[in-house]
């Protein structure tokens, strides 16, 4: 898995953002866009979603629909196609886009006359996403992955479809990957005559493949951030807040600094003379005397000991960060990282750590640029 060891005990939308998951970002939007139903298609780990979304009030309608073999984006929607009795939207689960882009997809779909309206944006690397050429607002032709793309817009992995996009869907043969990709799907549509038009989607769009995408998404989800310090936190009076920053319950500041933005969750500890910039802390993290944290995620119940140094880096639940440990991040030459076993050019000269839950990291570790350290390791 791309994702690994992040996603090695959970599904890939149950990955946190801000103080929430992915997925729980996705509801979140769908519910201010004015969608009251939701059919979210579960397969791999299903449980643990469906725990959280029944522990969480999103206030919406919300059903289950089993994916059992995982044939592509195209089966998922075969599946779909006995619940779903209307015109749909369709988003992939590991998405972050701009909140109130919904909206605006959904009044020029239902004001259209196409069966199908893909939201494209443009790319740099196209090459890496497969492309979709465009005709003003019609589409007319996708592409698969290539060298030498044809266009720079690239599919976004959101849709809205016509209920009759179904009899199309349904009749999808597999591709020679051995999937029923929804692109097929597409194009039988246009080759019909059905016209499929698109919409730019505005604003940032990430989908959420790799690592490091994860801390982006984080630090994306912190622009939007809204002011926000909870009545019963304690904040020693020498302790500098940046605007905007968001710190909840039960936190504890002491004579610190937290350069905004940032969010800090529920019962958070920080030591005194440490400072936070642009990171995400999630609850029960402690951290200690004259840290300094930047550019990170710090998921629940982290204990980071004194003077240690955590830059651009990921650390898993319950993970223990001893005293003097520095997570290096920055390198003259772009950073290669480890994925599926095999090493991975991250396009970035800096870029952490990416550790899993349970890590043990001892007193005095020095952790070079674009390690991937597995869950239950202790260094």
């Amino acid at each position: 898995m791309r994702l690994s060891p992040l996603t090695d005990e959970i599904p890939k939308p149950m990955l946190p953002l801000g103080d929430t998951t992915i997925l729980g970002n996705i509801l979140r939007i769908f519910k201010s866009s004015g969608i009251k139903k939701t059919s979210i298609i579960v397969g791999h780990k299903s449980e643990i979603i469906k725990d959280y979304v029944k522990n969480s009030d999103f206030g919406l309608d919300i059903n289950f629909i089993e994916q059992k073999e995982r044939l592509g984006t195209g089966h998922a929607l075969m599946i779909a196609s006995e619940y779903v009795n209307s015109d749909f939207i369709c988003v992939y689960g590991d998405l972050l886009f701009k909140e109130d882009f919904v909206v605006s997809l959904l009044s020029k779909f239902n004001s259209s006359d196409s069966i199908a309206t893909m939201a494209l944006i443009k790319s740099d690397t196209p090459e890496y996403f497969g492309s979709v050429v465009v005709d003003e607002e019609e589409v007319v032709g996708i592409y698969e992955k290539s060298d030498n793309p044809p266009s720079n817009l690239i599919n976004t992995g959101i849709y809205c479809f016509k209920k009759e996009a179904f009899s199309y869907i349904n009749k999808t043969k597999l591709s020679p990957r051995g999937e029923y990709e929804l692109t097929d799907s597409l194009k039988m549509m246009m080759e019909d005559g059905k016209k499929v038009r698109w919409v730019p989607l505005g604003g940032k769009w990430l989908d959420i493949g790799r690592p490091w995408d994860l801390i982006d998404a984080n630090v994306f989800f912190l622009e939007s951030l809204k002011h926000f310090i909870s009545n019963d936190s304690k904040i020693s009076s020498g302790s500098k807040i940046g605007y905007p920053t968001h710190i909840d319950s039960g936190s504890i500041i002491d004579y610190s600094e937290i350069i905004s933005p940032c969010l800090l969750s529920n019962n958070v500890k920080i030591g005194n003379n440490s400072k936070i910039k642009s990171s995400v802390i999630r609850k029960d993290v402690e951290v200690g005397k004259n840290c300094t944290i930047e550019n990170s995620v710090i998921m629940d119940g982290v204990k980071i000991g004194d003077n240690s140094v955590v830059s651009f880096s990921i650390i898993g639940d319950n993970s223990y960060i001893g005293n003097n440990v520095i997570f290096q991040s920055r390198s003259k030459e772009s950073i290669q990282f480890e994925i599926k076993g095999k090493l991975v050019d991250s396009n970035r000269i800096q870029l952490g750590a990416i550790v899993g839950k349970d890590v043990i990291i001892n007193d005095n570790a020095i952790i070079k640029p674009g390690q991937k350290i597995d869950s239950e390791v202790t260094i």
